[in-house]
């Protein structure tokens, strides 16, 4: 199923650009980016996109809800992925794995002392190079 990039835009109240497609583009085949990584991608393609034009693409794109970003080994890391999981930074690897785990009762823990989530985010640091496959 192709995704009407333009129109999820437009539904969030934003201006359809070409660099906010271009890093949807780059981002909805999934995992995880750093804003240089996108940039890096996209420079291949739009050689004259600057790393602020990505930065900016990437906070506007996050405060409408379309992307959510973590920390973990000192980088910000972007994801199209908003349902709540677990990201796994693999610290010997370099690498972040996506696990999905039930975490209705730690937000239900965190509803019951007055907290309302917005994003859920639970990182996890691990050691991977000897993880059961997920």
């Amino acid at each position: 199923m192709e995704v009407d990039i333009a129109e999820m835009l437009r539904k969030r109240g934003l201006k359809v650009t070409p660099q906010r497609i271009a890093v949807i583009k780059t981002m909805i085949r999934g995992g995880h980016f750093s804003g240089e990584q996108i940039f890096s991608e996209l420079k291949k393609t739009e050689p004259s996109i600057s790393l602020s034009t990505v930065y900016n693409a990437l906070e506007t794109l996050e405060k409408a809800g379309i992307i959510r970003s973590f920390e973990a080994g000192g980088k910000t890391w972007y994801e199209m992925r908003m349902e709540p999981h677990v990201n796994v930074f693999c610290e010997d690897l370099g690498d972040i794995v996506d696990v999905d785990l039930d975490l209705g009762s730690l937000e239900k823990n965190l509803e019951e002392k007055g907290i309302q989530p917005k994003n859920l985010s639970v990182i996890v640091y691990a050691e991977c190079s000897k993880m059961k496959k997920v």
